[in-house]
């Protein structure tokens, strides 16, 4: 049974299998970024305002990393940028465990963000490289499942490090990264350079071919990519919309309430993640994304209409089989959709985007809810959700001839 359970992972490339040990690996030592607000605030004695500014200019300050990354995994190689940004975020975290505070620790904070986001591109491009398209749906999933085991770990470590051993909860999160880097660095082959090889992914045999070029050439790959604009301007509200009215119904007990649905979210994720990947790899993926919409418009509906705090337990399941749906076909998709010259540039220009919805969903959601409340600020999640769904029907109907099963 549980062979059967999981043979969607099998007959992968033996690097993938590496990958997955080391995101396992580095998600288990992933303490200090969910910890950020705390540290700002109850360990450099920052106000909320300036911790605010703080979180903003960190987020804003990771585009250009995410920018070079993507250019640097399609010029210098994918695990050459993956490794170098990973290690040089540890090693800005090895600092903070050195006793820094104050303004030091800040600037030390930013900078190891800034570094991780380089490596981000160049780790999406480097899983399509070492994988046929035909196994990529398997492999991005299996890379999310490795990230979920980690961070089933690491909240409750964090939590538990965070008052008394600051410095060794910065320690852990950086030899975690190290160790995941000196895995990955021993047992996964760098691939052969984009301009000259076509392996694994495609190629307009264009080498100076730029990013927007490539995207002008692929219609169906720009228009996915705004199309997910919208799911993920209604995903941001798990973490805003859903906080805030679980505040307001249940005061004190919201936090706690909304921390268990948090656990359901993650327990789905690791129990339905290896299932969802073997019923939906028949499935054409701009069909199975869609069908991702259709979880998330009835979890938006029930977390806005259910009154019990039950159909919120079943909503937050709902709402984690759409998450599962969406991710483990969107890197297999654009990997292989775009060329492969230009797919560290085009996975960066892919986190910007979304971390623009992520960011703009709740500063909307925000300003509506002073003026309609909860209820409305659910019915147009649902609504713009729909929208995007009924959007990716169309595109798979226009992509059938071409697209593959």
């Amino acid at each position: 049974m549980k062979k059967h359970y999981f043979s969607a992972y099998a007959g992968l490339p033996r690097a993938v299998y590496v990958l997955f040990v080391a995101r396992t690996v580095n998600s288990m030592g992933f303490f200090v970024a969910p910890l950020l607000t705390f540290i700002l605030t109850q360990k450099l004695g920052l106000d909320a305002a300036r911790a605010g500014s703080v979180v903003a200019l960190l987020i804003l300050t990771q585009a250009p990393g995410v920018l070079a990354g993507g250019k640097l995994a399609d010029t210098v190689g994918r695990k050459r940028t993956m490794l170098a940004g990973s290690l040089a975020g540890a090693f800005f975290y090895l600092l903070c465990a050195c006793g820094i505070s104050g303004g030091a620790m800040i600037a030390c904070l930013i900078l190891a963000a800034d570094c991780s986001a380089l490596a981000v591109p160049a780790a999406e491009a480097l899983l399509a490289d070492l994988t046929a398209p035909a196994q990529r749906q398997a492999a991005y999933s299996l890379l999310y499942l490795g990230i979920n085991l980690g961070m089933a770990i690491s909240p409750l470590l964090g939590g538990l490090l965070f008052q008394n051993h600051l410095a060794l909860l910065f320690l852990l999160d950086a030899a975690t990264t190290a160790a995941a880097v000196g895995l990955v660095a021993a047992q996964v082959p760098e691939p052969p350079a984009p301009q000259s090889a076509a392996a694994g992914g495609r190629t307009d045999g264009a080498p100076g071919l730029t990013m927007f070029a490539a995207l002008r050439r692929a219609p169906v790959l720009t228009a996915f990519l705004l199309l997910l604009f919208f799911y993920d301007f209604c995903y941001s509200q798990w973490n805003f919309l859903l906080p805030a009215q679980f505040g307001e119904r249940f005061g004190g007990d919201g936090a706690r309430l909304y921390s268990a649905l948090s656990s359901v979210n993650a327990v789905t994720v690791l129990l339905l993640t290896p299932l969802l990947t073997r019923l939906t790899r028949t499935l054409r993926p701009l069909r199975a994304v869609a069908l991702a919409g259709l979880f998330y418009l009835a979890a938006y509906l029930g977390f806005g209409f259910g009154g019990a705090y039950a159909a919120d337990l079943l909503a937050a399941v709902l709402f984690t089989l759409g998450e599962i749906c969406s991710t483990i076909q969107f890197g297999a998709f654009v990997s292989t959709r775009a060329p492969r010259e230009c797919l560290g540039r085009i996975n960066a220009f892919s986190s910007l985007l979304r971390g623009g919805a992520g960011a703009l969903g709740p500063l909307l959601m925000g300003r509506l809810l002073t003026v309609f409340g909860y209820a409305a600020g659910w019915r147009l999640t649902a609504a713009v959700v729909l929208a995007a769904a009924v959007g990716f029907c169309l595109l798979d109907r226009r992509d059938r001839p071409a697209g593959p099963q």
